[in-house]
């Protein structure tokens, strides 16, 4: 994910479309492997694009600064990222019609700011918005799929359920997650460590991740995520159980306490 705008660098406006996109992408059985934030700069975040791309990901999702205002300018840095211009789209300049028709503004002049958000890099298709007024973007370049969304989050989560979740669905085939919380007490994090590692080596597909909780009256107080994922639902949920019940043992015969906050099949 590439997220640009810079009241995501100064702290004016948190990123709560890379926690919202990583847990989507989670229960779906994928992952999102890396996020970067850039400013609303031309050369920034033409740069980034192409470090990403070097990546050769399956998908790359850049979200925010497809607007009509001038520092919305992302779908200019990702042109200049590919070396190649932008040009007005018919079909996204009849989707931005289309949309102030469909509320009730028929009349409303297509200003130069309104026809820039119909202006896409050469070689991309625009992705229809139901929630707002600029068009997502779609095109490829190499094995990698892009998608560029708008940044307000009832919009980008909109054109991601509706255009690109399906179509990582379809790369992925259907993925089984089990997901699995232990409330640990009684035993450091330091002392959990290697009880950890040795699950790891033992189950080497899993996701094992402890968060501490601190420490009340003396007792330390963790909480330890178990996620296992898998084209077999069965088989997914019966190795998160295994690593429940041994983590669970070996806790237990560390002095500590262990019990589950519940589990999660998706």
């Amino acid at each position: 994910m590439l997220a640009v705008g810079r009241e995501l660098l100064i702290g004016r406006t948190p990123n709560t479309n890379a926690h919202w996109m990583g847990k989507r992408l989670a229960r779906m059985g994928s992952m999102l492997k890396e996020v970067t934030t850039v400013d609303d700069d031309l050369d920034e975040i033409a740069s980034a694009f192409r470090a990403a791309i070097a990546r050769s990901p399956d998908f790359l999702v850049v979200v925010g600064g497809l607007g009509p205002t001038p520092d919305d300018m992302t779908l200019k840095g990702v042109a200049r990222g590919l070396g190649v211009p932008v040009r007005k789209d018919a079909k996204a300049l009849r989707l931005i019609r289309e949309h102030y028709a469909k509320r009730g503004m028929q009349t409303v002049e297509l200003t130069p700011a309104r026809i820039k958000m119909a202006r896409l890099p050469v070689g991309a298709e625009p992705v229809v918005n139901p929630q707002g007024t600029a068009p997502g973007v779609k095109m490829a370049t190499g094995k990698t799929t892009v998608y560029c969304l708008p940044g307000v989050p009832l919009e980008m989560r909109s054109i991601f359920r509706r255009s690109v979740e399906p179509e990582i669905r379809g790369v992925l085939g259907k993925m089984h997650r089990k997901y699995i919380t232990l409330k640990l007490e009684g035993i450091l994090e330091s002392a959990l460590a290697p009880v950890i590692s040795a699950e790891m080596r033992k189950h080497p597909g899993a996701y094992i991740k402890s968060h501490p909780r601190g420490v009340r009256e003396g007792v330390s107080r963790i909480e330890l995520d178990i996620a296992v994922v898998g084209e077999d639902a069965m088989r997914a949920d019966e190795e998160g159980e295994d690593i429940a019940r041994e983590m669970t043992t070996a806790v237990r015969a560390a002095g500590g306490t262990a019990k589950s906050a519940g589990g999660i099949r998706g």
